[in-house]
């Protein structure tokens, strides 16, 4: 048995014996042969402990444990502890036990429906948690932490509709500030009417998402995405130029499309200015290595060299060196050659085994862009990494 669910166990021990005593009396025959008081269900579960059959022992402590003002609160502790220990089917008789008594008072009752809520929440029965943390909406000691339940609960099954309503509902009557995660639940509702082929009510989405949250990236990506697939490529070029005012981090992230929606224009000047401007306000390696190739197929490598080695030397970066590196390696002297390929083959390792992104909130790190944490489930907290390793 674990030291700590021992300790559990032996927390019950004072109140289940009070309630064998009470339980005794009410048992107690008119004999003076009745002892202490204490009902063979108690030393039932007594011996249960003793020979560390911990199971049978507080199943017998649970069924002694009559509900009243003094034990309302074991009852919700020993729930509480099954849940954590994963023994949830428990936890719910015990919950459940406690709701049907009818002398519970309202309070004590809600607490009670709250707990069961987490239970089923915590099995994956998300209805039933669904219908016990709706109906807590009325309570004013339980509202907040059942629309926190209910906002998780909606996340993680994914209904953006139900998770818009209940955040707005946070931020309107509970006065917590939730535009970025509703930002982003619009921006997922966009992404799936567009799956299904409906442009204007993604737009319509992602016009909500902006006037909820101006800063998000996220909007003016998508909204350049769906202009860029509709041929509206000025449109498309507006909506990912927004990033630099936004997130400039961000930026390399739309890079290949901005590229594409300017040769559709068939303005190679515009894409050219709009690169040097971002450069100018620390837009990132990526940027710089698009100009240098712009610069490569206008004069040649040795400008395009000149360009990043320059960048190099206030802005170290593995990226701005692997493609010096290849800027230099077609026109290095025959012994030269093996020695820069080995090194460009050590930095490409470098880059692979590097993550790109971090969250600012907890740490993770990863290679893949994620608009909410996967770790700590926070929204707009994974951004690009910068430095040496990153842009």
């Amino acid at each position: 048995m674990n030291e700590w669910f021992l300790y559990g166990v032996l927390s019950l021990l004072p109140i289940a014996a009070y309630s064998g005593y009470r339980l005794g009396r009410k048992q107690r025959k008119d004999s003076k042969s009745s002892g202490s008081g204490l009902s063979s269900n108690y030393i039932k579960g007594l011996n249960y402990l003793l020979n560390e059959q911990a199971d049978k022992a507080v199943d017998t402590f649970i069924d002694l444990l009559t509900v009243d003002t003094d034990t309302v609160e074991t009852h919700l502790a020993l729930g509480n502890l099954f849940r954590k220990r994963g023994e949830v089917d428990r936890a719910i008789r015990l919950h459940q036990n406690l709701i049907a008594r009818p002398q519970l008072s309202s309070d004590d009752r809600n607490t009670a429906l709250y707990q069961l809520g987490l239970d089923y929440n915590a099995v994956g029965m998300y209805d039933r948690a669904i219908s016990l943390f709706t109906e807590l909406l009325d309570d004013p000691e339980h509202k907040s932490e059942s629309l926190h339940q209910l906002l998780n609960i909606y996340q993680l099954t994914k209904d953006w509709d139900q998770a818009a309503k209940v955040a707005e509902q946070l931020q309107s009557s509970m006065g917590e500030e939730q535009s970025k995660p509703l930002a982003h639940f619009y921006c997922e509702l966009a992404d799936q009417k567009r799956s299904e082929g409906d442009i204007k009510a993604a737009l319509a989405n992602l016009k909500k998402a902006l006037s909820i949250n101006p800063d998000s990236v996220r909007v003016s990506i998508l909204q350049g995405d769906i202009y860029l697939q509709q041929k509206s490529f000025k449109q498309a070029i507006n909506s990912y130029q927004r990033i630099l005012k936004q997130d400039i981090a961000f930026l390399p992230e739309a890079l290949p499309k901005i590229a594409e929606a300017y040769t559709e224009q068939k303005d190679p000047k515009g894409y050219k200015q709009f690169l040097n401007e971002s450069l100018e306000q620390d837009a990132g390696v990526s940027v710089l290595i698009e100009l240098s190739k712009l610069i490569q197929r206008e004069k040649d490598d040795k400008a395009a060299a000149m360009l990043i080695g320059h960048y190099l030397q206030e802005k170290p970066s593995l990226k701005g060196l692997h493609r010096l590196i290849a800027l230099h390696i077609e026109h290095a002297q025959e012994s030269a050659k093996p020695s820069l390929q080995l090194l460009d083959d050590i930095v490409v390792k470098l880059l692979l085994r590097k993550p790109r992104y971090e969250c600012q909130n907890c740490g993770f790190q990863t290679k893949a862009i994620y608009w909410q944490c996967p770790s700590c489930k926070e929204w707009s907290s994974v951004k690009p990494i910068k430095g040496i390793e990153g842009e």
